[in-house]
């Protein structure tokens, strides 16, 4: 997809603890122990911390700048 950028390409902010520049939204592979759903999307880095606390992994796998670029790829890897 046009809008997925390389992590390497980005920074956290300092001024925005949690959150990158410029702002990205990840693909993550929580593994196929969760109900239904393998692959979720939120705002990077904050929705993986999350997803690693509650399903105990959370593997990037894509990042975009656009967050309904993020949720396709969600949806169509699920």
């Amino acid at each position: 997809m046009s809008d997925e950028i390389s992590p390497n390409r980005t920074r956290p902010d300092p001024n925005s603890p949690g959150k990158t520049i410029p702002r990205t939204y990840g693909v993550w592979d929580i593994g196929s122990g969760s109900s239904g759903r393998r692959y979720r999307y939120g705002n990077n880095p904050v929705r993986g911390t999350e997803l690693a606390r509650d399903y105990g992994r959370a593997k990037l796998v894509a990042l975009y700048r656009n967050r309904t670029a993020a949720k396709s790829q969600a949806d169509t890897l699920n």
